[in-house]
């Protein structure tokens, strides 16, 4: 590369969104006779590229390949308590289908995989191969297009031009040596900020550096894309002081560490108390709250659930059970409480309380079975069943960041908003550096939504150069 090289089209970021945009870009030029240079930028090296994506299972909040879940518009919605946008929700409703059914033209398999909830109140439709499908699938497919990926290189400024478009990009590239791109457009794809400790301190809040993320492509996440565009006058959307959680066992380095198996059991804090009633709802509806209880509410940051042999007599529970690490086990309560330094008298008396509150019905592993320990505070709403067969198990429990819910407004083509509500002329954000998320997480929307929004920002990206250039062939 030369000191100024010129794209038509840039896109940050290698994963789902920046992958889909790209090819949906390369696809609208060949099909417009339209020669169109573009290119992705990505901060990782080829191994490690695709930030979250390529760790991701990508749950899809879907029926089918053709129609989302029932209430999909409605739940986001309701889940955002009405902060989120409405026409965006719509939209991505609208086209998932179509963009699931491209994806899959393209070489991708969908199919309904067991998933790490054991209960579940929505369907999840999965790629075969994970987010790594994904990325690897239309990143080839961008590339026989004539897209350039540009390894080992990350965005730090917009530049624009005396009328306000975004004509210029500054890169860093491995060295530490920066150069400027001539651009006709950029499309930020980097996703959110949490391997972005000052951002996280700003935004979440105190003790922040501690939240782990939930695999170490969150760690390439750095918020460059969302600070370079307020820096030129963007508007901003989702929760910034907020980010889907994940309940994970800090023993384990492997991505996605995730122990979804206490609505069967009892959860603890360091004092051996416990905090919350595990069997509240099926698991993919509570286990952010719980996982970001267990970090704002608890001493330590830390929980454990509390177990015992009943727990392998479970179907399929090695699905819930995605830690690499074992359970600690103890033949008593007293040794188990000492393994894991909480209170061994405490300890004792919380399962004994808890054992004495479980009422007499039918354990249902599978739905809600309304069993129910009650007496105790907090009282257990389901699967309520005596902590009683030795040896006893424990797992440490924190929360992890999926990803940040604060980023860039945009519109429902992907261009970024002005704080006046006008396109930045030149500007697109899709995926996690678009921000959408308020409140609760609906699960399986994430993805999706990074497809949808990354294939309408690299059809409309095309448009918008082709049109300012009149370019031809």
């Amino acid at each position: 590369m030369g000191r100024e090289v010129d794209y038509d089209i840039v896109v940050i970021g290698c994963g789902v969104a920046g992958t889909s945009a790209a090819l949906s870009a390369a696809e609208s030029a060949k099909k417009a006779n339209k020669s169109v240079k573009i290119a992705i930028l990505e901060r990782a090296d080829y191994d490690h590229r695709g930030g979250n994506s390529r760790w991701t299972a990508s749950y899809m909040r879907m029926k089918n390949l053709d129609e989302v879940a029932d209430n999909f518009v409605e739940d986001m919605l309701a889940f955002s308590d009405y902060y989120s946008d409405r026409e965006y929700i719509e939209t991505l409703a609208k086209d998932a289908g179509s963009t699931l059914r491209w994806v899959e033209e393209k070489g991708v398999e969908f199919d309904y995989l067991p998933t790490m909830f054991l209960t579940a109140s929505r369907p999840r439709l999965l790629p075969v191969g994970g987010g790594r499908a994904i990325v690897d699938t239309l990143s080839r497919r961008a590339s026989g297009l004539g897209v350039e990926i540009i390894y080992e290189a990350t965005a730090w400024k917009l530049l624009l031009d005396e009328e306000g478009a975004v004509n210029g990009l500054n890169v860093r590239v491995k060295g530490g040596t920066s150069l400027q791109l001539k651009v006709g457009a950029v499309v930020l794809a980097a996703g959110g900020f949490q391997g972005n400790q000052e951002m996280m301190a700003q935004y979440i809040g105190r003790d922040a550096h501690k939240i782990r993320t939930v695999a170490e492509g969150g760690l390439y996440n750095k918020g460059e894309a969302i600070r370079m565009a307020m820096e030129i006058g963007a508007k901003t959307a989702g929760q910034f002081d907020s980010f889907h959680a994940e309940p994970v066992d800090p023993r384990s380095k492997r991505e996605e560490a995730a122990v979804m198996t206490f609505p069967y059991f009892i959860l603890v804090d360091q004092n051996g108390s416990r905090f919350v009633d595990e069997g509240k709802t099926t698991i993919d509806e509570q286990y952010e709250e719980v996982a970001r209880k267990i970090f704002y509410d608890l001493p330590g940051h830390v929980a454990y659930m509390i177990g015992d042999q009943k727990m392998y007599e479970i179907p399929n529970y090695e699905r819930a059970v995605e830690t690499d690490k074992p359970a600690i086990v103890a033949d008593t309560l007293e040794e188990l409480a000492e393994k894991i330094g909480v209170p061994a008298e405490r300890l004792t008396a919380t399962v004994n309380k808890y054992n004495a509150a479980v009422q007499p019905g039918e354990f249902k592993w599978d739905k809600k079975d309304g069993k129910q320990a009650v007496g105790i505070t907090p009282p257990k709403s389901n699967w309520a069943i005596p902590i009683d067969k030795a040896p006893y198990i424990a797992y440490p429990i924190v929360c992890s960041n999926v990803f940040t819910n604060g980023g860039l407004a945009t519109d429902t083509n992907g261009r970024v908003l002005s704080q006046d509500d006008d396109a930045i002329p030149g500007l697109y954000a899709i995926g996690e550096t678009a921000g959408l998320y308020y409140g609760k997480y609906p699960g399986g929307t994430s993805v999706l939504r990074g497809l949808v929004f990354g294939r309408r920002a690299g059809t409309h990206a095309v448009s918008y150069v082709t049109d300012s250039a009149k370019l031809e062939v």
